[in-house]
């Protein structure tokens, strides 16, 4: 009895994380900095966090203060990174722009977790990565349970290439980089 438990258990994770994936057609509001998004989905306004990715801090807050901290920088650096981010993420998102969302759950402040697929196909949040601004982001130091292991790896080569190419906000301050996507 035991091991049909345990069975069903795996099939009901499995079913659930199959059925927590949903894809929607949405138009852009606004961008709010590099990893957060404001789209028209089915009619509401829903802030979108851009899942796998993590951009620097524009805006005065905890995660600000900890990361400027921990770098052993002033917070207007890390502050300035987080604009430029902004600004790529805004010349590829445009207001009003129709995207593919798709949505892989709901982070810690009830977000939904979402990549956004741009008109020609591309993946925006690899996009971010490749450019060199964002690095993949990471829960505790670990990979987030909504990406897949081949999606983490794919990730992750990105940012070693925008790394070792100085894409983007690695051209700008690379040891600062270093540090936020360590």
């Amino acid at each position: 009895m035991r091991r049909y438990l345990f069975l069903f258990f795996i099939l009901l994770g499995l079913f659930s994380s199959i059925c927590l994936s949903a894809s929607y057609y949405a138009i852009v509001l606004k961008v709010s900095d590099g990893d957060t998004v404001w789209v028209l989905m089915n009619g509401k306004k829903v802030k979108l966090r851009l899942l796998g990715i993590d951009t620097p801090e524009k805006f005065s807050c905890r995660k600000l203060e900890r990361d400027a901290a921990v770098c052993g920088v002033k917070q207007g650096r890390v502050k300035n990174l987080g604009q430029l981010a902004t600004h790529h993420a805004k010349e590829l998102l445009k207001k009003g722009q129709k995207v593919t969302v798709i949505v892989r759950g709901y982070g810690y402040y009830g977000r939904p977790l979402a990549v956004i697929i741009l008109p020609d196909g591309t993946n925006f949040n690899e996009t971010m990565v490749k450019g060199g601004y964002a690095c993949v982001y990471k829960y505790h130091g670990h990979k987030s349970k909504e990406l897949s292991w081949k999606e983490w790896e794919r990730l992750n080569q990105f940012l070693k290439q925008a790394k070792k190419y100085r894409r983007g906000l690695w051209a700008v301050d690379y040891r600062l980089m270093e540090c936020l996507c360590r």
